[in-house]
């Protein structure tokens, strides 16, 4: 078969992906766009990995599943990428992809907890915007990456992001196509904290006076019930400048019934509502007593360690980027708090810490595969690992099993509505 043939498909089930996955003779074909129960014409993309990718050409007979996308810029933008399924389905979605990595690592658990969810759009909290001045038009395009692509595609509005006159791109396109600059802007990142909506461009070299002074009429007129910072950052290992206004308050959200301030630099969940069930459940479920040595590993600015240490009176906190173990405890004495941070790589963690009553994890993608036989060594009685990859949580977990702990909590939550990725929270207890 050569990539442009055309065929029609029944799709049998979904990719941990979200595509469409279905079988013609001993051939696999992944269907971006399509639902179980669905034929679809495609036209095939390639073959990668003995798997055939396609593109969507038409749906012959819609799933009562499916849903019509809100987003004008859905299959061009490679970022909301299950908007064609309806949300309650979405959240089933990832509740069997867990489910389904746990079996593949003969993961039992005791008990499932209802998913956290949140209103499905306007959520995100935190994005970062591409910026590609095109070779051919001599204009800036403004916008995601396309699916499967490095290319960039112009949007005018992401209904992701909160309502805010200043995150309309399409006026960003207009101004930006007037600096001197237009070549040299990046990147847009879009902080949108509790006090204030923080935009931050990223920049080759320093700006124009006439440039920055238009980027501050710009933003100075688009501030409205949230108050707009603008800032410039001219090297990504570089603290970002603040441009406008010319004295800022601290950004803040609140977590635990706790103003926390954050860096425009730092990791910041995306979802503000998901992330403050998320804290309140994990705190139900470790249950800190107020003589727990406390382990939090992957801390940044101290999302869990804040909410920690009002119950614990040891709480470590441990992060690999300095800056933000500075940040984080110079916020923990700013609030009294009990907490040691402690910078320090974790993928190679050299642990001198007090015996733990119990631990939180919440890594990166990569998971925490290197501090496991730290934790199975020293037996540590409860274990709440929040993971952002259901298949490398069930990596580690399996570790964990093997050792002797049993899982007794775990739960989806979706901070990322209309995408296939999912976080998971799971309680793990020695077996005594």
């Amino acid at each position: 078969m050569s990539s442009s043939t055309r065929l029609t498909l029944t799709i049998d089930s979904l990719n941990s992906s979200g595509e469409g996955m279905a079988r013609l003779g001993r051939d696999l074909y992944f269907v971006p766009g399509a639902l179980p129960g669905e034929q679809a014409e495609v036209v095939l993309d390639g073959r990668r990995r003995k798997i055939w990718q396609t593109k969507l050409l038409k749906i012959i007979n819609p799933s009562d599943q499916r849903a019509e996308p809100l987003c004008p810029h859905y299959q061009r933008c490679g970022g909301c990428d299950l908007q064609h399924l309806t949300y309650e389905h979405q959240v089933a979605f990832k509740q069997q992809r867990v489910e389904r990595e746990f079996e593949r690592q003969k993961i039992p658990v005791a008990q499932w907890a209802q998913p956290i969810i949140s209103e499905p759009w306007h959520y995100r909290r935190k994005a970062r915007i591409g910026v590609r001045l095109s070779k051919q038009t001599k204009e800036n395009i403004i916008g995601f990456r396309e699916a499967a692509s490095s290319h960039l595609t112009n949007i005018d509005r992401c209904i992701v992001l909160p309502e805010h006159p200043a995150l309309n791109w399409q006026q960003w396109r207009l101004l930006i196509n007037k600096l001197q600059a237009k070549a040299h802007i990046t990147q847009i990142e879009v902080v949108y904290a509790d006090n204030a909506l923080a935009l931050v461009l990223r920049v080759l070299k320093p700006l124009a006076v006439s440039d920055q002074q238009q980027l501050v009429e710009f933003v100075a007129a688009m501030t409205d019930v949230l108050p707009v910072q603008l800032w410039l950052k001219l090297d990504k290992d570089q603290q970002a400048q603040l441009l406008y206004p010319e004295q800022a308050e601290p950004l803040t959200h609140t977590v635990d019934q706790q103003t926390l301030t954050v860096q425009v630099d730092d990791f910041l969940q995306v979802n503000g509502a998901v992330n403050q069930a998320m804290v309140a459940q994990a705190l139900q479920w470790l249950s800190p007593q107020k003589d727990d040595c406390i382990w939090d590993m992957f801390a940044g600015h101290g999302n869990f360690s804040m909410a920690l240490a009002k119950r614990s009176q040891q709480v470590w906190a441990v992060e690999g980027s300095a800056d933000m173990v500075q940040s984080l405890q110079q916020q923990a004495q700013a609030l009294g708090l009990p907490i040691q941070a402690q910078c320090m790589d974790l993928t190679q963690p050299k642990l001198d810490l007090p015996k733990a009553d119990a631990v939180l994890l919440d890594p990166p993608r990569a998971g925490a595969i290197e501090l496991m036989p730290h934790l199975i060594e020293q037996a540590v009685p409860r274990i709440l690992y929040v993971s952002c990859d259901a298949a490398t949580l069930a990596r580690d977990l399996s570790l964990l099993v093997a050792a002797g702990y049993e899982i007794k909590q775990a739960g989806i939550m979706d901070m990322f509505p209309q995408t296939h990725h999912v976080e998971t929270m799971v309680l793990a207890e020695k077996k005594v």
